[in-house]
């Protein structure tokens, strides 16, 4: 059996932070528009989506606590001054840190890869700084 070149966590963690960041410039709930999109693109038979759906769901339940953690954890940034992509893959790493779904180590890493694949040349340090402290607060 031939490994997957893009894991199958890694593509729920991504498609998870492009539904919480539309869901954000919609004002729409994460719920629906995971339901949404999933319905539309058949993702629901797909191995990773469940683990999408949790993210997308933790993320929708905790945001302002996900949120004031962020802000407590980044020097000279608001949430309000974040970019909306790295915002959204903040909120996924920080729920997973939170809830220990992977080593932090993991976690971090993940996000920073979403981070350079998704948003600015500047965006992989930033949250690998948010996030490392957010870790290092848990530990």
């Amino acid at each position: 059996m031939q490994a997957e070149t893009y894991p199958s966590r890694r593509k729920a963690r991504k498609h998870a932070v492009e539904v919480l960041y539309s869901a954000e410039a919609r004002g729409e709930s994460p719920e629906a528009v995971l339901r949404d999109t999933a319905a539309r693109l058949g993702w629901a038979k797909h191995g990773w989506f469940e683990f999408a759906r949790e993210l997308v769901a933790g993320v929708g339940d905790e945001t302002p606590a996900l949120d004031e953690l962020i802000a407590s954890s980044s020097e000279h940034w608001t949430i309000e001054r974040m970019p909306r992509t790295d915002l959204a893959i903040l909120r996924v790493g920080a729920w997973e840190l939170e809830h220990e779904t992977a080593p932090a180590s993991v976690v971090v890493s993940e996000a920073v890869h979403l981070a350079n694949e998704l948003s600015t040349d500047r965006s992989g340090a930033f949250i690998n700084g948010v996030l490392g402290r957010i870790a290092a607060q848990r530990g």
